[in-house]
């Protein structure tokens, strides 16, 4: 493969209450590598000759020192989130390339194996079964498997067709000269291989079998950080951990430098621990559990299946299924809810709309620096937004936004 093209670069506005510093595929969790580290990693096995990133102007310099190892990567800037065939136009602007490239996004870790699916033919398109075309882009499928018709988000009663475009792309460059021509409009990019398809045969690729990707919302997080973190068994505990005799440690695990594990934790893996962080007595860590550089979680605390990031902090805390971002503060006794009583997939607000997450276990997602009182209840699917503060002995029941104070 000689040109891969990974966007990187979208607006991430359904991902509030994070995304607010840097695009989502910049954040961290598995084994501690930004998720598009991971996909850019897998990719690099095929040996191309060139992989083209396009970020933002807030994540060019972080892009070039996580991959400041690589001369085969090269850096493009869309100024603006205008879309998809804008972002991918900023690689071939001054550059004349001709044969085929591989495009797909920076989320996509399991990117290597759905280019392998799409290799067999000339060109392709990866997609999945929905039960919800409304949301995507849709493809049309002649009995042969060529695309013949896509539709973005089509209307349900109008819907032909339950095959929705994922972020797998293989195309000659051909195609770029038909792009052009719809370089202003944000769906450029699913209109002008409308146009491509009815001159040229591309392939729709089923890639069900491959676990599904997506980082469509901030809680999909829990998700990838489960699939990393499940790939394979590791093992690792830097020399300079102080572990307690006492400390029970179980399965797969990474324990960074200078972590400090107290009396009668017990950790269950899959669980990541990054440099400098301390695990308090009688803690709980487990089930997928991500916990970045300088994290304290105080004595008597539980944390399942969730993402802690760096300067973070709880103290004889319930923390499960949920994601909190740097420097939040959680008061002694707060709990984060992550079932409905009646055990019903958990709804949350994105937009002003109530949609339906898929999960049915979930709690809270907190953006940067959110101050939670003690003794506070938060419910299943809250959201709280940065700088947020919630006062002591507080049951939130609805998202509270940025700056926002809940009393």
């Amino acid at each position: 493969m000689n040109k891969i093209i990974i966007l990187a670069a979208g607006a991430s506005s359904r991902f509030w209450p994070l995304s607010n510093q840097s695009h989502k595929t910049f954040y961290k969790c598995g084994l501690g590598k930004a998720i598009i580290e991971e996909t850019v990693s897998s990719l690099l096995t095929l040996k191309p000759k060139e992989i083209d990133i396009v970020v933002s102007p807030k994540d060019l310099e972080k892009a070039k020192l996580i991959f400041k190892a690589y001369k085969n990567i090269k850096f493009f800037v869309q100024e603006k989130p205008i879309g998809e065939g804008d972002a991918i136009l900023k690689v071939f602007k001054d550059v004349s390339y001709k044969g085929t490239f591989f495009l797909t996004t920076g989320d996509k870790i399991n990117a290597l194996e759905i280019f392998k699916l799409l290799s067999k033919e000339k060109q392709a398109v990866a997609i999945r079964q929905t039960d919800t075309p409304q949301f995507f882009g849709i493809a049309d499928l002649d009995n042969d498997g060529n695309i013949i018709n896509i539709t973005e988000k089509p209307l349900v009663e109008n819907n032909s067709s339950n095959n929705r475009i994922t972020s797998g792309y293989l195309l000659d460059s051909s195609f770029i000269d038909i792009l052009k021509s719809f370089s202003n409009d944000h769906y450029g990019l699913e209109k002008a291989l409308n146009t491509y398809i009815k001159k040229t045969k591309v392939k729709g690729v089923f890639v069900d079998k491959l676990e599904d990707v997506k980082l469509k919302f901030s809680w999909d997080l829990l998700s990838i950080n489960k699939q990393i973190q499940n790939k394979k068994n590791f093992k690792y505990i830097e020399k300079s951990a102080k572990i307690a005799k006492t400390a029970v440690i179980e399965g797969s695990v990474y324990i960074g430098k200078n972590v400090v594990i107290m009396d009668f934790v017990s950790i269950v893996g899959p669980v990541y621990i990054g440099d400098n962080s301390i695990i308090g007595t009688h803690s709980l860590i487990r089930q997928n559990v991500f916990i970045d550089e300088n994290v304290l979680v105080g004595a008597g605390s539980e944390v399942k299946n969730s993402i802690i990031y760096s300067g973070s902090s709880l103290h004889r805390n319930y923390i499960g299924d949920s994601i909190l971002e740097k420097d939040v503060k959680i008061g002694a006794g707060t709990v984060i809810a992550n079932r409905r009583n009646d055990r019903r997939e958990i709804k949350t607000l994105v937009k002003e709309e109530k949609i339906l997450t898929g999960l049915t276990s979930f709690g809270s997602v907190m953006g940067t620096g959110v101050r939670v009182g003690i003794n506070s209840s938060i419910m299943p699917g809250v959201k709280i937004g940065s700088n947020a503060h919630i006062w002591p002995q507080s049951l939130v029941l609805k998202d509270v936004l940025d700056d926002g104070v809940f009393k």
